[in-house]
């Protein structure tokens, strides 16, 4: 009788532990703190796995938290989306587009350098594809350093591309003139320290078998900083769309566990 009534006191205490850590995780999923529920529930699911009933409770109880918790987070993604897409079509007011038949797709370039012709002169210029692409070209015109990178440097702030090597293409170079197209990641650092320090003078210096600096003019500076913001704001939208497409099938998932928990629950009654 005396190990009977100690093991009734020990299920009595274990359930009781169990339903304060499921009401818990209620109350905190009912104030929105939804990580703080769903550790709770790992708690309970942890130290009173025998607890079935409270087990059974918490898995319907973890389906609303998780549904919850992604309306949550789609509200904040379309949130984040209008904010994206906003600052990008702000920043396309800056912007032309250029269609050249030469070129297999047009692109996006600041108004004061969208007749300008990069190839006869030495300097900078930003550029966006239609997808949302950030790309740089350098022209180097004059003395031959044979440069295969560009530093710029702002503000006591300096960046440097990656290196491209020549081959013809995206290395080119004719008579007088050198002109390298870096990609988006090549010249990332470069185009996010010119969109912080809009308006600061830019030396930029062409590396190659030796280095030679001077000052980048100021539409050179403009359009790569705003060609980098115009790219990495389309981005952010772009994949706020891809996020909220995997947030609705989230949802789904929940709202299926939710309603299988609930028939299992109502089963257990």
């Amino acid at each position: 009788m005396l190990a009977a009534a100690f093991t009734a006191c020990g299920t009595s205490g274990s359930q009781s532990g169990a339903n304060a850590l499921y009401n818990s995780a209620d109350s905190a999923m009912t104030a929105g703190n939804y990580e703080l529920a769903e550790q709770m529930l790992d708690t309970l699911k942890v130290k009173y796995p025998g607890e079935i009933d409270a087990q059974r409770k918490g898995m319907h109880l973890r389906s609303i938290v998780m549904e919850r918790k992604t309306i949550a987070e789609i509200e904040q993604t379309d949130s984040l989306k209008v904010l994206y897409a906003y600052r990008a079509d702000s920043l396309k007011n800056y912007f032309k587009f250029v269609d050249n038949p030469q070129l297999v797709e047009g692109y996006y370039v600041v108004k004061e350098l969208a007749d300008d012709n990069l190839f006869a002169r030495t300097g900078l210029e930003g550029r966006v594809s239609p997808s949302g692409e950030f790309y740089m070209i350098s022209s180097l015109n004059g003395p031959a350093k044979r440069h295969s990178s560009v530093s710029v440097t702002v503000d006591g702030v300096t960046a440097t591309s990656a290196t491209v090597a020549y081959d013809g293409e995206r290395n080119y170079r004719s008579g007088s003139t050198e002109m390298i197209t870096f990609t988006g990641a090549e010249c990332d650092s470069v185009g996010r320290v010119l969109a912080a320090h809009q308006g600061a003078p830019v030396k930029i210096s062409y590396n190659g078998q030796s280095s030679y600096s001077v000052t980048l003019p100021r539409n050179d500076a403009r359009s790569v900083g705003l060609a980098w913001a115009l790219a990495y704001n389309m981005y952010q939208a772009k994949t706020m769309t891809l996020k909220r497409e995997m947030l609705e099938r989230k949802l789904m998932l929940a709202r299926d566990q939710a309603a299988r928990t609930s028939l299992d629950e109502d089963t257990a009654k």
